[in-house]
């Protein structure tokens, strides 16, 4: 997202496993796949990386780019007028879908109906899109990291407070924070050094943990003027994100974060699984500098 990209495939296979837990018949061998979307369509950003496919078996070894479908159908239209025919795009990763007309933008407080069919079935979805938020007052081009003595410290944490404007109605948001280098670090500085990049916090995650991998850190909240030192994983450039999402957005990563567990009251699909939602953000690059006398 520019989105936060937590994929939902967990949440689909845990669905599937907590269903089969919960009866007491055998677990049956036919398993019938179900047509599943990730979409999420952002203001004033292109539709696209609209992801279709089909859930899996928990028999069957999982494969992102097995279960993506080449063969589908989409459309969506805009109570704005706008009509987009989803073309598919091929990948290293299996692919994705995006709208055929490449120049236009997603608009703010518009109703997009989705349809898609494949194999004879059909999913539909819709969404509307939150009004545009803009920055009252975002972060510093230059941040310097006070020490992890000082991150309680008023005088240093006070200065990581971010706002910005509240739509009427809305009071859900997420920030997300991602490091856009975490190799190189002297490249971005004045003068130029070939010093490297490192983390915040060398055993912030087990060096076993997938997430040790992951460069960004995505949190919910209620209001602005939230932001903390713990955000961080890495020094060097860095981009924070507001998105101020629908009930659909919001939702999904409620799943994600907080149940980690696909909820079919919470979906925002008829006739498939997935999600298909819209968010509004704004974005600020900033450089996170490591502690004086540090490298």
């Amino acid at each position: 997202m520019n989105q936060p990209h937590t994929t939902i495939r967990t949440l689909l296979l845990l669905f599937v496993v907590l269903v089969v837990v919960s009866c007491g018949d055998p677990v049956p061998d036919d398993y019938i796949p179900e047509l599943t979307i990730e979409a999420t369509l952002l203001v004033d950003k292109p539709i696209t990386d609209i992801k279709i496919y089909w859930s899996q078996s928990m028999r069957d070894s999982f494969s992102y780019a097995a279960d993506m479908t080449t063969t589908a159908t989409g459309l969506i239209t805009g109570s704005d007028g706008s009509r987009h025919e989803l073309v598919y795009v091929s990948d290293s990763s299996g692919g994705y879908y995006r709208s055929s007309d490449t120049a236009y933008r997603v608009q703010p407080q518009i109703t997009y109906n989705l349809v898609v069919q494949d194999n004879g079935r059909t999913l539909t979805a819709t969404t509307t899109s939150p009004p545009r938020i803009e920055w009252i007052k975002t972060l510093p081009d230059t941040i310097t990291y006070p020490g992890k003595a000082n991150e309680l410290n008023p005088a240093f944490s006070d200065s990581l407070k971010i706002y910005w404007t509240i739509p009427q109605g809305f009071g859900e948001f997420l920030i997300g924070v991602s490091c856009l280098d975490t190799l190189r670090y002297g490249e971005y500085l004045t003068p130029p050094s070939s010093e490297p990049n490192r983390r915040v916090e060398l055993d912030d995650y087990q060096s076993t943990s997938p997430r040790r991998f992951e460069t960004t850190r995505i949190v919910y909240t209620l209001a602005s003027g939230v932001f903390y030192w713990g955000a961080f994983k890495w020094f060097g450039p860095h981009e924070v994100t507001v998105y101020c999402g629908d009930i659909n957005f919001t939702n999904w990563f409620k799943q994600v974060q907080f149940i980690r567990a696909y909820n079919p009251n919470l979906a925002s699909v008829t006739g498939g699984l997935g999600t298909f939602g819209s968010a509004s953000t704004v974005s600020k690059r900033f450089f996170f500098k490591k502690e004086i006398g540090t490298q």
